[in-house]
């Protein structure tokens, strides 16, 4: 087979281009003659070959084997298909019984049982005794900690609630939430709890005790 031989032709002017064009046009066309026959056997496998080719890249199979158009070179189909959505089936609403269907609490209960919020207070109290025990002495006149009081099942709720309220009244500081301006003035937290008891509960509450948990060298 004849080795085809493609002139190069640089950047030209504008008035150039037409004879470029016309050059590149006569030397694609006198090519055609050095291109070799194939025989009718030949002919006939290489166009059968070139359409199951087309056929592959032009139509991809769909889980509704259904033949879907497609374009060759992204492989996107051009027809919009709705995804299939299977109905729902289930039965919405809650799922469990409560005591008294109409107590705010019966559901707090049911997703934070009692016996969780009891290990919560006392690793809290724990955790307060081990830092304070920690502290240098003799402790600054004003530290909070000598203000510590043992915290109950009953306040710790409290705080809690206090936690949900800060995710619907949204306020850029914790300390606006106890503000006495009408602007910024939210009562149920002064009502619930003072500012310092509150800070206090934030510093110290935990879950496990630190002394038992052993070392991290193998935490991430």
């Amino acid at each position: 087979m004849a080795s085809r031989k493609r002139k190069t032709i640089g950047f030209r002017t504008e008035e150039e281009l037409p004879d470029a064009v016309n050059e590149i046009v006569n030397d694609s066309d006198s090519d055609t003659d050095n291109i070799p026959e194939f025989s009718s056997s030949e002919k006939s496998e290489s166009e059968s070959a070139n359409e199951s080719d087309t056929e592959s890249n032009i139509s991809i199979p769909c889980p509704s084997c259904r033949r879907i158009d497609v374009t060759p070179t992204t492989g996107f189909s051009k027809n919009d298909r709705q995804p299939r959505i299977p109905p729902f089936i289930g039965d919405p609403g809650v799922q469990f019984a409560v005591e008294n269907a109409a107590d705010v609490m019966s559901y707090f209960d049911h997703y934070t049982p009692p016996e969780l919020i009891e290990i919560v207070v006392d690793q809290t109290n724990l955790y307060v005794q081990q830092q304070i025990a920690k502290m240098p002495r003799p402790v600054t006149k004003h530290a909070r900690s000598e203000e510590w009081k043992r915290v109950t099942v009953i306040e710790l709720k409290k705080f809690l609630g206090l936690i949900f309220v800060t995710g619907i009244v949204r306020k850029p500081k914790l300390e606006l939430y106890w503000s006495t301006r009408k602007i910024f003035q939210t009562p149920v937290f002064q009502q619930t709890m003072s500012r310092n008891r509150f800070q206090l509960i934030q510093r110290y509450l935990h879950f496990n005790d630190n002394n038992a948990a052993g070392t991290n060298e193998y935490l991430l």
